[in-house]
């Protein structure tokens, strides 16, 4: 998140390759060792929800929640919307079952990771401090791979996803197949605009295409590759989630690049070079105790007309979403990512 002329990365080169070439490898391993066998499955599972994506929604709050300052501006978030996310989750469960809700869930999630790639292409495409105008050619390659694979997952009609039942709309083959090669001719346009002679110096340079060609890989195992919607969806849940907390870091590191700020020590602090253990295992120890006590609650309650743990989870997993949308799009964080006050930039 450099505002240096010319400059490739978002950081620096050994940050931005664990970011895109580490995370990426870290989901084909795991990912991979968990077809391996049911046991295996399992392990990687647990391991992904309690290392990965419970500290990665923590993560989130050391952007809305980790001071005085950031708990004021955001209020409604944090007080307000999550009863409003949970009566709504709630209800929606009451009146369509858990396939109204795992459906939701299933496709509201996959626009999420949608939306983050997009956020971090747009971030790279704009690193040397200049703004830049709408790349179509790649923002229709984020776009269109997790079409392709969400209409390849609706073709399949998967029955379960999760072992929970699961409701997608009847796609048409040939749709799927139009929609393929719409993406594929997006890439190879991506691809030749990179790679012919002459082309623009001041076009987004090695991080930028590293960062879209992952997500192209990570779209078509997970959605396409790979024939079982769950474990599929695995290697896409482990590439977002350590992703996110990495981006986020960065992010915050961005803004505390001056030093500790007296009235926001803590996650301050935890931005500072160095840091980045530190606050994975802050983001990991405040998840594990959120978590473990939401699960003593609902295991507690007497209420048994609904899955209380699966509605409360879900909750608090669409509240995730609806805040990370909108604090991603606050010019705050904009000018912040992009490194210049006022200038526009989508992040995660």
């Amino acid at each position: 998140m450099s505002a240096v002329a010319g400059q490739r990365w978002l950081r620096s080169a050994p940050f931005d390759l664990l970011l895109v070439v580490g995370v990426l490898a870290l989901a084909l391993a795991l990912g991979g060792a968990a077809l391996t066998s049911p046991a295996a499955f399992t392990i990687v599972v647990y391991a992904d929800v309690w290392l990965l994506a419970y500290p990665h929604i923590a993560s989130m709050y050391t952007r809305v929640a980790f001071d005085r300052v950031s708990v004021k501006a955001h209020r409604f978030l944090l007080f307000g919307l999550p009863p409003l996310v949970l009566l709504a989750t709630a209800g929606t469960t009451w009146a369509g079952g858990v396939v109204a809700l795992n459906t939701i869930y299933f496709y509201w999630q996959s626009w999420h990771y949608t939306r983050q790639s997009y956020g971090i292409a747009r971030a790279y495409a704009r690193t040397g401090g200049q703004p830049r105008a709408p790349d179509i050619v790649s923002d229709c390659v984020v776009y269109a791979f997790p079409l392709w694979g969400l209409l390849h997952r609706a073709q399949q009609q998967h029955a379960e996803f999760f072992g929970a039942p699961l409701s997608s709309p009847r796609v048409p083959h040939g749709v799927v197949i139009a929609v393929a090669v719409f993406a594929l001719a997006s890439l190879a346009v991506w691809t030749w605009q990179r790679l012919r002679p002459g082309r623009d110096e001041a076009a987004p340079r090695i991080g930028h295409a590293l960062f879209v060609l992952s997500h192209v890989v990570m779209t078509l195992v997970s959605y396409v590759a790979v024939r079982d919607i769950t474990r599929g969806w695995l290697f896409i849940n482990i590439w977002h989630n350590a992703q996110y907390m990495l981006f986020v870091w960065a992010f915050n590191a961005r803004q505390f690049r001056g030093g500790l700020d007296p009235a926001r020590r803590l996650v301050s602090r935890l931005s500072q070079r160095g840091n980045v253990l530190w606050y994975a295992l802050t983001c990991l120890g405040l998840s594990t105790l959120f978590y473990a006590t939401l699960g003593q609650l609902t295991s507690r309650t007497a209420i048994t007309v609904l899955p209380l743990l699966l509605v409360t989870h879900q909750a608090v997993n669409f509240h995730h979403y609806i805040v990370d949308a909108v604090i991603w799009r606050s010019r705050r964080a904009n000018a912040a990512t992009a490194g210049k006050a006022g200038q526009p930039a989508s992040a995660a």
